[in-house]
């Protein structure tokens, strides 16, 4: 079962699963009612979204911060669009995530209770250790939002929430210097809730994420060649637990593979059979 929490919890319960405790966390939890059915899901991004003003703003020009972590999840939910009977099968669930390039489905009995969830995390190990004769460049994103060194982490939340990205690679000049995700800001958000004790005094967020990026990011990138196969990158996510991949010619950044890109191209390449265990 995928990590799930209730609609009626604070903000903060969502923002300590999702900022988890190793290098990967959930990107997003499924929010469901007392009786367990679905109510939405809420994401990394979304959080980003509140805490920064995008979203939520007139709770936080109201109460504060401390108010809005303290509000229920459900204020902020995104709506769980794609959920599926358990009866229906898992060869046309997944054709239907290929068609629309969904990453997350939810699956309820007949009661509408949650059963499970099929994400691109659950595929993609059903197709590890295997190739696929299909080239990263050919799965891969082109055209990638990037941040520099220097720039605040008030500029990067902008670019993730304006551009719907769930990481920036960094750069300077040409050179790739790290990595900046939605799991590592909110990671240090609440690193920096603790310090100030946000739910006895309030924070002004606008001075937490005047840090610089180079202070937040990880150096340590883990990366693939445009020309390695797709099935080749899904081993390095998998063993590296990490949602994507800067794709990368020496040092220059080409391009980046996320799970998403890998499992859509497989499933509309291959076809939706593919993932099944033989």
């Amino acid at each position: 079962m995928k990590p799930f929490i209730y609609h009626s919890d604070p903000l903060l319960v969502a923002l300590n699963v999702l900022a988890g405790r190793g290098r990967h966390s959930p990107y997003r939890v499924i929010v469901v009612d007392e009786r367990l059915r679905p109510r939405g899901v809420i994401t990394g991004r979304r959080v980003l979204e509140v805490l920064s003003g995008y979203r939520g703003t007139s709770v936080r020009l109201r109460k504060g911060i401390k108010g809005v972590m303290r509000e229920p999840v459900t204020l902020f939910i995104e709506e769980a669009r794609h959920i599926f009977p358990d009866s229906m099968p898992v060869n046309a669930l997944l054709t239907y995530m290929a068609e629309n390039a969904i990453g997350l489905i939810l699956v309820v009995d007949e009661r509408g209770t949650l059963r499970g969830a099929i994400d691109e995390e659950s595929i993609l190990r059903m197709l590890t250790g295997r190739k696929y004769g299909i080239k990263v460049e050919e799965a891969m994103t082109r055209n990638v939002h990037t941040v520099s060194s220097q720039e605040t982490l008030a500029e990067a939340v902008d670019k993730i929430v304006r551009f719907r990205v769930r990481r920036l690679p960094v750069i300077d000049g040409q050179d790739l210097m790290g990595i900046l995700t939605v799991t590592d800001i909110l990671r240090y958000l609440l690193m920096e809730e603790k310090q100030v004790e946000i739910l006895l005094y309030d924070v002004e967020i606008e001075k937490v994420l005047e840090k610089k990026v180079s202070e937040i990011m990880c150096p340590d990138v883990i990366t693939i060649k445009p020309s390695s196969d797709v099935g080749e990158a899904i081993d390095v996510m998998l063993k590296h637990d990490v949602s994507g991949l800067p794709v990368v010619e020496g040092n220059k950044l080409v391009g980046i593979l996320s799970r998403i890109d890998a499992v859509m191209r497989i499933l509309r390449t291959v076809g939706p059979a593919c993932p099944l265990p033989t």
